[in-house]
């Protein structure tokens, strides 16, 4: 029995060489790197991207010239005064064919002045008219653009059918005695049909409305129905 101790302290000092091998020593820390790779750039490869897509106006452009106005033969700038075609009534004196068709009549013509946002507010047809002009304008110079002496003129060809031009001659109130023309191609009429002309932008802001005027349908070169204002 007294060798008991002896034996357990032998097989202790046994047993702690083969606990030691089998610890493995702690890693050493890393080394903090001092300079970052250098960055590689992504080849270039025109195609692996879809083009931008322009983003869409919103509103009506600057050169939108409105519904309304589509219909309209436009004089919207200015001239040299003394290049135009007619500069006093003497030159209107010319030797063109007139043969008035009396089953070409010209019933009604009728005018707007579009001249700001409070033209014709004693009256509300006229008001609706002058609104239908400026529609779809949002800027500033959208509505500058829409201003000015607007024209519709009704008329019929009772006869046969054929092709016509309807033209619109006129004085301004500050260019006086100039007379200024706008032309419509007319083709294949037979009954009631419309014309449209109009002075606006700056032929109206530089010349003023339009005080006078001459409407005619020539047929080929033959003037073969016409009307005038009271002062022509």
């Amino acid at each position: 029995m007294r060798w008991m101790p002896l034996i357990a302290l032998a097989g202790c000092l046994l047993v702690q060489p083969a606990l030691a091998q089998t610890d493995t020593p702690p890693s050493k820390p890393g080394k903090t790197p001092t300079a970052l790779p250098t960055p590689k750039a992504e080849p270039e490869n025109p195609g692996a991207y879809a083009k931008p897509v322009a983003p869409k106006n919103e509103g009506p452009s600057a050169a939108d010239v409105g519904p309304a106005q589509q219909h309209f033969v436009r004089a919207s700038t200015t001239d040299d005064l003394d290049q135009t075609q007619n500069a006093d009534n003497a030159s209107l004196i010319n030797h063109e064919k007139v043969a008035l068709d009396k089953r070409i009549k010209i019933p009604l013509i009728h005018d707007v002045q579009n001249d700001g946002p409070n033209a014709h507010n004693e009256n509300a047809a006229l008001q609706y008219e002058v609104t239908y002009l400026n529609w779809g304008a949002v800027t500033q110079e959208q509505f500058m653009a829409r201003r000015g002496h607007y024209f519709t003129i009704t008329w019929a060809n009772h006869g046969p059918k054929a092709d016509f031009t309807a033209r619109f001659e006129y004085r301004e109130v500050k260019s006086k005695e100039i007379v200024r023309t706008l032309t419509q191609d007319m083709p294949g009429i037979s009954g009631t049909t419309r014309s449209y002309f109009a002075v606006v932008d700056q032929a109206y802001q530089a010349y003023g409305p339009v005080v006078s005027w001459r409407f005619s349908i020539l047929k080929g070169d033959t003037v073969v129905a016409q009307t005038r204002s009271f002062i022509w």
